[in-house]
């Protein structure tokens, strides 16, 4: 049922945020397989919330502050597990995300490290709606 579920939700990432990616694999050598669990664990918890992205402030919180053109709601990972970086959930990479609750699409925006950018480039997010 849940894997009927997962195929429902469509992924999708900015050239960016791929190219951020593979820059981060120097401080971090498991983060393909790292990021691959981490896209799984937010599919389920989508579905476990019926299709809606669970807020809760300490791992994924909604990001505030957009131009009005945004019409859907952007993310913040604050927890992203890193296998080979020895320190569980505060690696200090962040994620962000735009989520399609209609079309059920998630697309991938930036991947940063926060010893390097403190917060989220809204710029990039209202950019994706001009």
């Amino acid at each position: 049922m849940k894997k009927e579920a997962m195929n429902q939700i469509e992924v999708r990432y900015d050239k960016k945020f791929l190219k951020e990616k593979r820059k981060f694999k120097r401080k971090c050598t498991s983060i393909e397989n790292d990021f691959k669990r981490f896209e799984i664990a937010l599919k389920i918890k989508i579905i476990d919330n019926n299709f809606k992205v669970p807020v809760d402030n300490k791992k994924i919180c909604r990001i505030e502050g957009l131009q009005e053109c945004v019409t859907l709601p952007a993310f913040v990972v604050k927890s992203f597990y890193c296998e080979k970086m020895n320190r569980g959930r505060n690696s200090g990479f962040r994620i962000t995300f735009i989520y399609d609750p209609l079309k059920k699409i998630i697309y991938f925006v930036q991947f940063y490290f926060k010893g390097n950018d403190e917060v989220e480039n809204k710029n990039r997010i209202n950019k994706l709606f001009k």
